[in-house]
């Protein structure tokens, strides 16, 4: 064979190579396929899940940005002493009126003692002041009639005396009596004359009665008022004696108990804290989630410390400014940059069986997750506050003939 023959001759084909990637091809043509479809699958599955997710959601706002709070009553004695009773242990329950502890009352009831010793003596003084005022208005009428006739008696007695006196001087001088007898006619007028003065003297005397009643008047309210005074003294002693005997305000458990037998407390001085019944929550939304909240508009409420409980509550109310409105130092957006936060609102939200939450035991500051159904019609509760229920309930069982 020559050497253009052989070139002419063409390569042999690799017919099992080819057959192979015949064979690879719809194999791999299947796979993509495969692939494909499950991936498509899956984004119809996330876009439905996550417009059913969005239908589900879409009247609903909530934040985890809530907290259970509480009212806190910090206990403190109205006057100093040593405690030498304690009635209450760490977080135990008390109702309102209970006994919590009790101060040493030895120099109250010496004060008490005090107090009522004092009020005798001005109710003494002022009894004494107004019968010297009843003897002076009888007597003042009287006296002015007797003072006027013994002027009267007087004058007379002093004009029969002189005319004698003058008698006596004129016989005298025809020396037909003696001068011991003129002596004595001058001695009884001049006597007589006195005796008007004396008597006038007693008459202005008798006539100053209504200033003497003046007098006795206010020496009567002087000690009327010490009486009035003296009674006050004694209420307060009263009032001191009884601030020895501490109770509970208003029902709750007991927290940051200090107080222990033998405590000196002063007056004021925190001895424990009342966490009262009846808890609420605060939950801090956005101001865009407030658009369709209304109050009145349920809640479903999870507790963190509670997941098996499921909670139920209300909207009572929203408060009427921003959180960062009342802070120590709020924002001034007036000067300096600004740059737009969303700010949070806090809003009060009740629970709709108080009784059943204070027998779970939830605590202030405890986290809980809320939830508005902001798609429900805004309703007024149809229940008072639970503290104000009380009261209610404890006067109509305290008036009489309920």
């Amino acid at each position: 064979m020559t050497q253009s023959d052989s070139a002419a001759d063409p390569a042999p084909l690799d017919l099992d190579a080819n057959a192979a990637d015949n064979a690879a091809t719809p194999q791999k043509s299947g796979k993509g396929k495969r692939v494909a479809i499950i991936a498509v699958c899956i984004a119809v599955v996330c876009v439905v899940a996550a417009l059913l997710y969005w239908w589900l959601t879409r009247n609903q706002e909530s934040t985890d940005d809530a907290f259970v709070q509480a009212d806190i009553v910090q206990v403190a004695p109205r006057v100093t002493g040593t405690a030498i009773q304690v009635f209450v242990r760490d977080n135990q329950h008390v109702e309102k009126g209970d006994p919590l502890f009790t101060l040493d009352p030895a120099d109250f009831l010496a004060e008490l003692a005090s107090a009522e010793a004092n009020l005798q003596a001005a109710q003494a003084s002022y009894d004494s002041s107004q019968r010297q005022l009843s003897v002076t208005r009888q007597t003042s009428g009287a006296d002015i009639d007797s003072a006027r006739a013994a002027v009267e008696t007087a004058r007379a007695e002093y004009n029969r005396a002189a005319a004698d006196a003058r008698r006596y001087q004129a016989l005298y001088a025809k020396r037909e009596v003696s001068r011991q007898q003129l002596d004595q006619a001058n001695t009884t007028a001049t006597s007589a004359r006195a005796r008007i003065s004396q008597a006038q003297a007693q008459l202005a005397q008798a006539q100053s009665a209504p200033d003497q009643i003046a007098l006795k008047q206010s020496q009567g309210s002087t000690a009327k008022a010490r009486v009035a005074q003296a009674r006050a003294q004694l209420d307060r002693a009263r009032l001191n004696l009884s601030y020895t005997d501490v109770r509970a305000p208003q029902s709750g458990k007991i927290a940051q108990k200090s107080v222990l037998v033998g405590s000196h407390m002063n007056a004021g001085q925190a001895a424990l804290a009342i966490v009262a019944d009846d808890p609420w929550v605060v939950a801090n939304f956005k101001e865009t989630q407030l658009t369709r909240m209304r109050i009145g508009q349920p809640v479903s409420i999870e507790v963190d410390a509670f997941p098996d409980h499921d909670f139920t509550g209300r909207v009572e109310s929203i408060q009427s400014g921003t959180g960062v409105t009342f802070s120590l130092l709020p924002p001034q957006n007036a000067t300096g940059n600004f740059v737009k936060i969303v700010q949070r609102v806090p809003v009060k939200i009740v629970f709709d069986h108080p009784d059943a939450v204070d027998k779970i035991g939830l605590a202030p500051g405890m986290s809980v997750l809320p939830t508005v159904n902001v798609a429900a019609a805004a309703k007024p509760l149809d229940r008072p506050h639970p503290a104000t229920a009380r009261t209610n309930a404890t006067a109509a069982a305290t008036t009489p003939g309920q």
